[in-house]
């Protein structure tokens, strides 16, 4: 299945809220957006460049199959 970009923004949003695994890792990429209110994370989240929304995505799949091990 391929995401869209907006599939990944949203998909972004939702690990900001809450990681899936409980408890997220101090070098999370997200850990820096976790402490603002949600508009302005929602704002950050949409203005970041497609090359950025990728890598995010890219180290959550890699972090969620590490942890999982």
């Amino acid at each position: 299945m391929k995401f869209t970009p907006l599939d990944k923004r949203i998909w972004i949003k939702g690990l900001t809220l809450e990681c899936p695994l409980g408890e997220a890792l101090g070098d999370c990429p997200l850990n820096a957006l976790r402490h603002l209110p949600v508009p302005q994370m929602n704002q950050t989240i949409n203005r970041l460049p497609d090359q950025k929304v990728n890598s995010i995505v890219e180290i959550h799949q890699q972090c969620f199959n590490d942890r999982l091990k």
